[in-house]
């Protein structure tokens, strides 16, 4: 049998994941659209379960998972550890789209990949997590990098997910409220996971603000993730899910700079709406913009920009 790999994979169909412990009782519910605009949908077995409620969460998972139709969020499960992860391959899957697999390093992902390597789970994608103390190392981190690359994994990567929770505690704090991920410890970590996986073709998606009661500071964060290059965030709460979509909508004067540089005829540089715009180095950014613009629309020109004088 001949594996099918994993289909094209859009990062930005992500938008805002929302965790839910595969412990409720509605999680067939949750994954036919319970929430309409939700864009991603994670069903937990991890740290959101414990371990004596584990049994309960898989029985609820076999259960649910045959029950989801074609509509609804993207479905993805985090799977405990590779144990568990088997026990999930046994499942009907045909509503999931991949795994997000905790706690990752070069020391564990190929355990992870030997469960699924059978032909008939090829076209599931995978979300490492990078949360450990390994993550804090830009060795360790160049590490995991080099070995997805050398083992030929990377088309089944759909991105890499930073684990800001864990990172915190590995360093012994918690998020301040009212302070985004970039006005503490967290800023170092982000920007070192950026300079080792981007520039190899890897997404990155944010990691969550847990005050789901301030729509204020994470929208200022979803300014910073996007300046940042993130793709994708995590959610604890719904209340959070209309702060994500509308950071990521695009404003029009980036949507006509990324058409303007995408365009065959483009100058190889050019000024538009007051700087410099420069097809050799803003082509990725100009995809990026394109393909938030396709999925989150724009936003409406301020009143004192809609003026024509």
């Amino acid at each position: 049998m001949t594996p099918t790999p994993p289909a094209p994979f859009d990062p930005w169909s992500l938008g805002a994941s929302l965790y839910a412990p595969a412990t409720r009782p509605d999680l067939a519910e949750l994954g036919n659209g319970r929430w309409p605009d939700l864009t991603s949908l994670i069903y937990c077995t991890e740290d959101a379960v414990r371990e004596d409620d584990l049994p309960l969460a898989l029985s609820n998972l076999r259960a649910a998972l045959p029950l989801l139709g074609p509509r609804g969020p993207l479905r993805l499960i985090r799977a405990r550890n590779p144990r568990v992860l088997r026990a999930l391959l046994s499942m009907d899957l045909r509503g999931v789209t991949g795994f997000v697999l905790p706690k990752i390093h070069a020391g564990n992902l190929p355990e992870y990949l030997r469960e699924l390597h059978a032909p008939e789970h090829a076209h599931l994608l995978i979300f490492p997590t990078l949360e450990t103390p390994e993550a804090l190392s830009e060795t360790h981190m160049t590490a995991l990098r080099d070995q997805i690359l050398r083992r030929g994994w990377q088309a089944r990567v759909g991105g890499l997910r930073i684990g800001g929770n864990d990172l915190m505690h590995a360093l012994g704090v918690r998020r301040t409220p009212g302070r985004t991920a970039y006005e503490g410890p967290l800023e170092r970590v982000i920007s070192l996971l950026i300079g080792v996986f981007k520039p190899a073709g890897f997404t990155l998606s944010s990691p969550v603000y847990e005050v789901h009661g301030d729509p204020a500071t994470l929208a200022r964060e979803l300014q910073q993730d996007l300046e940042y290059g993130l793709c994708g965030k995590t959610i604890i709460h719904p209340a959070q899910l209309p702060t994500v979509l509308r950071a990521y909508a695009v404003h029009p004067h980036d949507l006509e700079e990324a058409r303007a540089i995408l365009a065959p005829d483009a100058p190889a540089v050019f000024s538009m709406n007051g700087r410099m715009c420069e097809p050799a180095t803003h082509t990725r950014w100009a995809n990026d913009i394109l393909a938030r613009a396709g999925r989150y629309g724009t936003l409406c020109a301020a009143p004192s920009e809609a003026l024509h004088f």
